[in-house]
Order: structure tokens, then C-alpha cells, then sequence
């Protein structure tokens, strides 16, 4: 095995991926939707969005491996960041550079690999990959490697894009790499309950300069009988889903955090409650539509929401969070699977 190469550019990149405060932020549907799309588009099982730091990578978007961060002298994008396009390996045990990595010889036994670099700046700063991984050896086409080099393009238009609203910028200035890791919750990947009370305060803040702003706590409904039926593992199964699809139903302005066990909490950013509970109705239907897949078979799930939304009187964000329990318990006292508002 051979560690990857330093790039002749690495202090400027170095500068470059933290000028874009997302290390160490919580995943993203507008990142997830590209891996998603990367696994289907290049028949791989495993696809990553990595981002390349001093001495570890860490993955903003990840399809297929439950790993969010790994040494850096471990990486196979570590090698990719070091070439200008596409970056293939066939077949990892018999590549000197890979043969003996950890992540070959061991789980997720890598052994075919493709990645395209991420550019950002106005050097093209590779600072990580849009890359799919492969359990077998095999050949990558030109259309996988048109595929690829695509789907990066839409990762650095979205990364450009920089969807970091007035709250998060202020957060993520405020916080280390290492304080922002701590602020994610293990299991769903979400902002654990510190940091969504953080940024609810800090939208409060914006909300008493005439910005409306609605909270809306969603419980999962009957899940200590998926525990007690299906295994706790099962259990982390669903939330981890819960969590997915909360984020594919919410705008990249919004914010959602697991507040605790079953529990989640979204802040609606600039939304009233006319606005607020059409939002609630959307994560309530994109969670109960289709069942949910796991290792004990498919279960349907749904979820009970309760919304408030911050009124003309000065309201700290505990009220504003107790108010919407209130709700929640208004939903599941009417049937559950609904929403309600106060």
C-alpha cells in the first residue's frame, strides 16, 4: 500500500475547503440526490461525496457504507485529488498502491473505484470526489466515466451555490471542525438536539426583525413496538429513514435535528402557519406513502407532527418547542399520521 501523494497546491486547497464551512455539517438531499444517482447511473453499490481534509476524508454524501470519515493515509480519493480527471482502479488487489489498504482487505472490500475531483475557487482546487465503489473488479465505460464527470459538475454547482443561510454561517463560524462534529447526532446524521436549540434560538433572533418562522416536532408513531417486535437495530433502521426522507421533504434553507430518541425537530425558515402545515402535510405523506426497507422486511411507517410558529409576542425557542409538543399530542390524541398545528 502506498499513502497518496501531497498536492503541489495543498495549502491553497487546504484554504479553499475550509472557506466553504462544510465540513462537519450534517448530510444534505440536494448532495444525496447525486449519490443516489451515481449508484443507478454507474450499477455500483457504493457512492460518496468526499471531501479531502489535512489528515482525514470525510464524507458529505454517502450511498451504500454506514462510514462517514476515514484516515486520510487510507483514501483512495486521497490518490484521485492528485490527478486532473477521472481516476480508475480496476482492481484494487492487484494495484501496489491499494493492495494492502485496510478498506481492500478488509470491509467494504473495495475492489473496483472511480472518482472525479471536485474543483472549487478560482484555482479548481480539488478539494474531494464524487466517487462510486465496487465489491467486484471490474471496467468502468466511457459513459460511467461521462457519467461521473457530470455528476461532479453538479456537485460543484451545488457546493458553489452554497446553500448557508444567515443561522448556519453564523454557527459554522462560531464552531471547530472538531466542535461541529460533536454537534452531529451518530445514528441519523442530523444536528443532534444542542445544536437544532442553537439554531432555533439564532432564528428566533431573525424572527423578531419581522422574518416568521414555524417549528414542527414529528414523532414516530407506535416505535417502541418496532423495538420490542423487530430488534433495536431494526429500530435505527427506520429512524435513519425517518431522517432521509424528513430531509428530502424540507427546502435547503431548512434545518431539521433529532431531538431525542423517536423525536425530530425541523425549523421552517421565512414560514407561516399557512405554509408551516403544508410543509408538516409533505414529510408526513413522504414518509407514510411507500414502506420502508429493511433487514426485517418492509414496514410502514407514518409519523404524527405538531407545528408552531413564532407569534407577534417574544417567544424563547423552548416555549416555541413546548408549544409544538402540545400539537403533537393533539395529533396522536385524533388518530395519529397527521398533522397538527397551534
Amino acid at each position: 500500500m502506498l499513502p497518496p501523494p501531497i498536492p503541489h497546491d495543498e495549502s491553497e486547497r487546504l484554504a479553499a475547503l475550509k472557506s466553504l464551512g462544510i465540513l462537519g455539517t450534517p448530510p444534505e438531499e440536494r448532495f444525496d440526490r447525486i449519490t443516489r444517482m451515481a449508484t443507478q447511473l454507474l450499477n455500483a453499490p457504493i457512492a460518496l461525496v468526499s471531501l479531502v481534509a489535512d489528515d482525514h476524508q470525510w464524507f458529505k454524501s454517502a450511498q451504500g457504507i454506514d462510514t462517514r470519515t476515514t484516515s486520510r493515509d487510507i483514501s483512495f480519493c486521497g490518490h484521485a485529488i492528485a490527478h486532473d480527471g477521472p481516476f480508475i482502479v480496476e482492481d484494487a488487489t492487484a494495484d501496489e498502491r491499494f493492495s494492502g489498504n485496510p478498506m481492500v482487505v478488509q470491509e467494504p472490500r473495495i475492489r473496483a473505484y472511480a472518482a472525479h475531483p471536485i474543483q472549487v475557487g478560482e484555482g479548481g482546487h480539488r478539494v474531494g470526489t464524487l466517487c462510486v465503489i465496487d465489491v467486484e473488479p471490474r471496467r468502468f465505460t466511457s459513459d460511467d466515466v461521462t457519467n461521473l464527470r457530470d455528476l461532479a459538475a453538479i456537485v460543484e454547482t451545488e457546493i458553489h451555490r452554497g446553500v448557508l443561510t444567515e443561522i448556519r454561517s453564523e454557527l459554522l463560524t462560531e464552531r471547530a471542525e472538531l466542535e461541529r462534529k460533536a454537534m452531529i447526532d451518530p445514528l441519523t446524521r442530523l444536528w443532534n438536539r444542542g445544536a437544532v436549540m442553537d439554531l432555533l434560538d439564532r432564528e428566533l433572533g431573525r424572527a423578531r426583525r419581522g422574518t416568521p418562522v414555524s417549528v414542527g416536532m414529528i414523532d414516530a408513531d407506535h416505535f417502541k413496538s418496532v423495538n420490542d417486535t423487530y430488534g433495536h437495530p431494526v429500530g435505527d433502521e427506520v429512524l435513519r429513514e425517518i431522517a432521509a426522507r424528513i430531509r428530502s421533504a424540507i427546502r435547503d434553507c431548512d434545518d431539521v435535528g433529532r431531538y431525542g430518541g423517536e423525536e425530530f425537530l425541523v425549523l421552517l425558515s421565512n414560514c407561516d402557519e399557512r405554509y408551516a402545515h403544508v410543509a408538516g402535510e409533505r414529510i408526513r405523506s413522504r414518509i407514510a406513502r411507500t414502506p420502508f426497507v429493511t433487514t426485517a422486511g418492509p414496514l410502514n411507517v407514518t409519523v404524527s407532527i405538531g407545528i408552531a410558529t413564532y407569534g407577534p409576542d417574544p417567544t424563547p425557542g423552548d416555549a416555541l418547542v413546548a408549544a409544538c409538543d402540545r400539537a403533537l399530542y393533539a395529533a396522536k390524541d385524533r388518530g395519529r399520521n397527521r398533522v397538527e398545528t397551534v
